[in-house]
């Protein structure tokens, strides 16, 4: 009968610490996703952007989901916009980088000033600048800017940036970013202007043929070396029942030593 009783407080216990621990990934959800399956592209607004002499006006953008992932077909400034709120979490997707061209980001986080209409201009963007040759995370906040990761092509493992790549940037509840490239952590910084977002864009200038596909956007923020972060408020539960678990088992001890 003791072995009984010793054998479901610990069962009992260990089942508190799976609750405990569960927890933390039940809360990881993913926000919106696209895979570009449908090329009416439901959902995204199609921008272009003119810079006319006087002013910058909006006029009618050039992308395709015709071969089944986001492209764009002209050289003009275009823009693809979808609503998306998240501010804490990953933002995850595949690139497609041509061999030349002016840049391509995919602004994360904006508040979609861009084209440059609206002010204040606020977004975080991820993406190449041909004229550096280099893949950088852009913070403009205002009517000030900032490269926040500036890092050279000699620092990714990849002869250049051209090609298709694997990119997914975390943005932790105390804006601490974490930019993995091909699977590979390349940086990890501070950027505390930007704070909040209305919609994520695929911005592109002189690159006819950028590509973006497999988008996902999640409310988990991964961290150095992979480590996923709890969602905020989990991190007591998982104290708190490895503390319960093992004071059961403790006392469990004790009590079949006493006896």
């Amino acid at each position: 009968m003791k072995k009984r009783w010793i054998q479901f407080i610990a069962g009992l216990s260990l089942f508190i610490l799976c609750i405990a621990v569960c927890t933390t990934t039940a809360n990881a959800t993913v926000v919106w996703q696209d895979d570009f399956s449908d090329p009416n592209l439901p959902g995204w607004t199609i921008l272009g952007w003119s810079n006319t002499t006087t002013s910058y006006e909006i006029i009618e953008g050039n992308f395709s989901a015709e071969s089944g992932k986001l492209e764009v077909l002209d050289d003009d400034i275009n823009i693809a916009r979808h609503d998306s709120n998240v501010s804490v979490g990953t933002w995850s997707f595949d690139m497609f980088i041509p061999n030349d061209g002016t840049s391509c980001y995919v602004y994360f986080m904006s508040n979609g000033s861009r084209p440059i209409v609206e002010f204040p201009t606020r977004f975080l963007a991820i993406g190449v600048f041909y004229d550096w040759d280099e893949f950088i995370v852009m913070e403009v906040y205002e009517y000030s800017w900032a490269i926040l990761s500036h890092i050279n092509v000699e620092d990714i493992p990849a002869d250049s940036l051209s090609g298709w790549h694997h990119i997914d940037v975390s943005r932790t509840s105390d804006s601490h970013f974490y930019v993995y490239f091909n699977e590979t952590l390349i940086d990890d910084f501070v950027g505390i202007s930007v704070t909040n977002s209305t919609y994520l864009e695929f911005f592109c200038n002189n690159v006819t043929g950028a590509v973006i596909d497999n988008l996902e956007v999640t409310t988990t923020a991964t961290t150095t070396d992979g480590i996923t972060p709890p969602p905020d408020g989990t991190t007591f539960l998982i104290i708190a029942g490895v503390g319960i678990t093992v004071f059961v088992i403790v006392l469990v001890m004790l009590f079949a030593r006493r006896r």
